[in-house]
């Protein structure tokens, strides 16, 4: 990762968010505090602004964000297909395979979306198993499951 990268926080009815960024690229969102020095980012402080939006009902998208997608093509493609799903929607991993361009790399769609470096922005949590529930979440089950509740209360809006 790059030296210069920076961090800011939001705390959220979740837990503390971390937003890490470069000059021009957003790195990483997560629950796991970065291994870096803790300073202003314009595109960190943008993201978090837009996170505090999500958090309060009022946004639905971050695709406009400048993520610093991953190099190899299907975890790359797989994470940009994520960004198309809509906000209170739930798909299935053979769904988001699907729409990743290989219906039956289910497992490696999985697998991106376990290496998932973007948190909310980058919506994982809206990947459910196909047998119904919650499913699995890098940052727990429970975040997971509130992520679900608040977009299905507030999608109302959308």
């Amino acid at each position: 990762m790059n030296d210069e990268a920076r961090y800011e926080t939001l705390q959220t009815p979740i837990g503390e968010l971390f937003v890490l960024a470069s000059a021009d690229r957003l790195l990483s969102i997560g629950f796991s505090e970065p291994k870096r020095k803790r300073a202003a980012s314009p595109i960190a402080s943008k993201t978090i602004g837009l996170l505090d939006e999500y958090f309060r009902g009022d946004r639905v998208d971050f695709s406009a964000l400048p993520f610093a997608m991953p190099p190899q093509p299907f975890y790359r493609t797989t994470l940009q297909a994520l960004l198309a799903i809509s906000y209170g929607s739930r798909l299935t991993y053979g769904d988001l395979a699907a729409l990743a361009g290989n219906a039956k790399a289910y497992r490696a769609a999985a697998s991106a979306i376990a290496n998932n470096p973007f948190a909310i922005a980058v919506p994982c949590h809206r990947i459910v198993p196909k047998s119904g529930g919650v499913g699995a979440y890098g940052w727990g089950a429970s975040k997971k499951a509130w992520l679900l509740h608040h977009e299905a209360i507030n999608c109302a809006e959308v």
